[in-house]
């Protein structure tokens, strides 16, 4: 048997790294961040108890990869030209890109949304996402009030709710809420939103 190449051995650490990473995510969303040892990782996947190690220093940097990957699906899909400034086009491709991100791998977002949802975890998501998060509302912003909102920051909790509800509810009951059919739904809700604000301003200037 030849030895294995360099691209080779570069493929197989993918496949393991990923393997942790997916074995982890599985268990810490049944049995929780917490209660979830690295050696029960390495079971569950079939591998050495040490093998984790050569791929990451610890079970935080475990749930740290996780969350990034997770949150770069999403929200990688923001501001696609990164110029700071949200169009109409970017928002609605943003959401069509989401569903379909989450389409691809319900089972990923399910278990995903489970972890997320521990307290201790959410609070790791927010001390190492929040400026973004921060930046991303603040685009939302602009793009509201240069629809004429009235009610900017009103506007900018209802999007949220119908966004963050609309995901949540396309990947815990997929069977109750198809996600085609939600993110069609939501599309229109948010434009008839946004451009009933563009109306009433064009009116009261009239």
């Amino acid at each position: 048997m030849s030895p294995k190449t360099a691209g080779q051995f570069g493929l197989i650490r993918q496949e393991k790294r990923k393997l942790i990473l997916d074995t982890a995510l599985e268990l810490f969303a049944e049995n929780g961040y917490h209660a979830t040892s690295i050696s029960q990782i390495a079971k569950k996947a079939g591998i050495s108890k040490g093998l984790p190690y050569n791929y990451f220093e610890s079970k935080k940097e475990i749930l740290d990869e996780i969350i990034g990957v997770g949150f770069s699906s999403i929200y990688g899909n923001f501001d696609i030209n990164h110029d700071g400034v949200l169009t109409e086009e970017e928002f609605i491709c943003f959401i069509r890109r989401s569903f379909a991100v989450m389409r691809q791998n319900l089972r990923f977002w399910q278990l995903y949304f489970s972890l997320m949802l521990q307290p201790k975890v959410s609070e790791t998501y927010r001390a190492g996402y929040s400026g973004i998060g921060e930046n991303m509302s603040e685009m939302l912003y602009r793009f509201i009030v240069a629809h004429g909102s009235p009610d900017p920051e009103g506007d900018l909790v209802l999007l949220n709710v119908i966004l963050k509800g609309a995901y949540l509810s396309a990947i815990v009951a997929p069977d109750y809420f198809p996600s085609e059919i939600v993110e069609t739904k939501i599309i229109d809700a948010c434009l008839e939103l946004i451009h009933k604000n563009k109306i009433n301003i064009q009116e009261n200037e009239n």
